[in-house]
C-alpha cells in the first residue's frame, strides 16, 4: 500500500525529473555525495551549500541517517566512481550538473571556479563544458522565471 508520504515523494520526483518511481537508498547516497563533490569543487562547501543539499534531499525523501552523515561529509571522494554507484545515479548525470549549479549557488553565487569545478567534474563523466553552459543557462532562465511569479501573485512580499 502505499502512504500518502510516498505519493508525495513520487509526485515531487515526477514534477522534479520525470521519474515514474522513488530512488533507492543507495541512489540518494551516490548521488548526495556527487552534488556535495561539485559543491566543494571550488575548495569551499560554505555552510549555505551544504544546507542547500541537506534541504533539498530532505524534501525528496531522503534517508534521515543519510541526512545526518552528509551534515559532516567532507565531499573530497572521487566523482566518477561516486556517481557509479548505482545504475540510477549514473544515468542522471545531466541533472547532476543541474543540481551541482543549484547547490554551488545557494551562498548567492556561482563563481568562476565553481564553474570550471562543474565543468571539469562533467567532463570527467562524459558531459561537455557547452551541455555545463547550456543547462546554467537554463537554470538562470528559471531562477529569472521564478522571481517574476513571486513578484506577480506576491507583489507585496510572501505573507510568510
Amino acid at each position: 500500500m502505499t502512504t500518502n508520504r510516498e505519493r508525495g515523494l513520487l509526485w515531487a520526483f515526477k514534477d522534479k525529473a520525470g521519474f515514474g518511481a522513488i530512488p533507492s537508498d543507495d541512489t540518494f547516497v551516490c548521488y548526495m555525495k556527487a552534488v556535495l563533490i561539485c559543491a566543494n569543487g571550488d575548495g569551499t562547501l560554505a555552510p549555505e551549500e551544504r544546507d542547500w543539499v541537506i534541504g533539498h534531499f530532505a524534501a525528496f525523501g531522503a534517508p534521515e541517517g543519510l541526512l545526518d552523515a552528509m551534515k559532516s561529509y567532507k565531499a573530497d571522494e572521487d566523482i566518477e566512481q561516486v556517481i557509479s554507484g548505482t545504475p540510477e545515479a549514473n544515468a542522471c548525470r545531466r541533472f547532476l550538473v543541474y543540481d551541482a549549479i543549484r547547490a554551488c549557488s545557494a551562498d548567492g553565487e556561482f563563481g568562476e571556479r565553481e564553474r570550471a569545478m562543474v565543468i571539469r567534474m562533467a567532463t570527467k563523466l562524459g558531459l561537455t563544458e557547452e551541455l555545463v553552459r547550456e543547462v546554467e543557462a537554463h537554470w538562470r532562465e528559471e531562477m529569472r522565471l521564478r522571481e517574476k511569479r513571486l513578484t506577480l501573485v506576491y507583489p507585496e512580499g510572501p505573507p510568510l
